[in-house]
């Protein structure tokens, strides 16, 4: 999307959630000026806070170079929520402790760290050493492992087709139910695996077209779905009682 483009669905989605829940904007960009933009206009629209991520493309910046691309935004936003954003996967960069510290030494509104490497210990040494933060699980399958260590909470993608899914770990774990709660953690892994035999965000935009009653794609360099991937995936959801697309 383009930066006018981002900056409507950050404004729909204050709208549509109309105060019943945070809404979290993403501010990710590999210009810290972009990101800055994004950020004083999710403020200006009433959002909670923002994730900042390590910006991508750039090959192993060093951390001088990172603090300073933080710290040009967070000197502009002093007062606003910011959620900063470890997705090693994508930038190729690790969100690393003594960054984190040292920007928490100057900017007061850093308030948690997102984890989408994936990795348990990643998620375990955040919550360990950074007490004060918020932190927050970035992998579908690592819900159960995050209640364990008493992370704060979890931005799951596949949450914005199958939310009850996601829901059942949290309601058993908070009910006790231990065994149960990874048992249903077990069984979002393994919609994850079923996803994962077609081009996921198309698979996404298929799903979200079926619950909305309207088309929806991919843009390049993504691949939509072809007609007998649409056709498998119905098949896959209905046989596995995941959603009715009658």
């Amino acid at each position: 999307m383009d930066l006018i483009e981002r900056k409507k669905v950050i404004e729909v989605s204050v709208e549509a959630a109309k105060n019943r829940v945070p809404v979290i904007a993403g501010a990710y960009s590999t210009s810290w000026k972009e990101a800055l933009e994004l950020i004083k206009f999710s403020e200006e629209k009433g959002a909670s806070a923002a994730v900042l991520t390590t910006p991508f493309f750039f090959r192993r910046p060093t951390n001088e170079g990172l603090y300073q691309y933080f710290s040009n935004i967070l000197s502009e936003v002093k007062k606003f929520p910011i959620i900063l954003c470890n997705v090693p996967i994508y930038s190729l960069i690790e969100l690393k402790h003594d960054l984190i510290e040292s920007l928490l030494l100057k900017h007061k509104n850093i308030v948690g760290i997102k984890d989408i490497s994936g990795k348990p210990d990643s998620i375990t040494a955040y919550s360990g050493v950074f007490e004060d933060l918020s932190v927050l699980i970035g992998s579908d399958r690592l819900v159960f492992h995050g209640l364990n260590i008493q992370c704060d909470g979890a931005v799951s993608a596949i949450a914005s087709i199958f939310p009850d899914y996601v829901l059942k770990i949290y309601n058993a774990y908070e009910e006790g139910n231990i065994d149960q709660a990874w048992i249903e953690q077990e069984s979002l892994t393994g919609i994850r695996s079923l996803l994962k035999r077609f081009p996921s965000r198309a698979a996404q935009k298929f799903i979200f077209s079926k619950i909305a009653g309207e088309e929806s794609y991919v843009r390049a360099p993504l691949r939509n779905l072809s007609q007998e991937d649409k056709d498998n995936l119905q098949f896959i959801l209905e046989e596995h009682g995941l959603l009715s697309l009658d």
